[in-house]
């Protein structure tokens, strides 16, 4: 596990960062992602999550759904491109756990990936992940004015 300031990002997992996202290769061939705890705090507290149909080709880098927060509503950008499968169930009855789990009992979907090899290769991987949530933490607070955690 990766901890930079208040945020943990687990080693196993693979980042797309700009849009606040995780995904894991599971064991069966198909990606379960989710939002990065830092994603999580940013964002607020999340009172829903509207997911696109399964059986809805996500392109790389495009929505998977809406996050909605008290204010505000957002895209959640796929780190991969594939089929979605499944969303979490248990996320539609208790949003929160987005914010309070975000790494286990709070992830968003499950994918078939269609272009797993090329899609990871422009992921980040636990090497790369302390200079890369640096820089992107860096880029936020100059973007909000705000200096970066440590």
């Amino acid at each position: 596990m990766t901890t930079i300031g208040e945020f943990e990002f687990p080693d196993d997992l693979l980042y797309l960062l700009e849009q606040d996202t995780w995904v894991r290769l599971d064991d069966d061939g198909n990606a379960t992602v989710g939002i990065t705890s830092l994603g999580a705090h940013i964002s607020g507290e999340f009172v829903e999550f509207m997911p696109k149909p399964a059986g809805t080709r996500v392109e790389r880098d495009r929505a998977l759904g809406l996050l909605e927060m008290s204010k505000v509503i957002r895209s959640v950008r796929s780190p991969v491109a594939g089929v979605l499968l499944e969303a979490n169930p248990r996320v539609a009855r208790e949003p929160g756990l987005i914010n309070a789990s975000p790494y286990r009992e709070g992830w968003l979907v499950r994918l078939q990936p269609s272009a797993w090899e090329h899609d990871r290769a422009l992921l980040v991987d636990a090497g790369a992940l302390p200079a890369a949530v640096r820089a992107y933490l860096a880029l936020l607070s100059e973007s909000f004015g705000t200096p970066p955690p440590p």
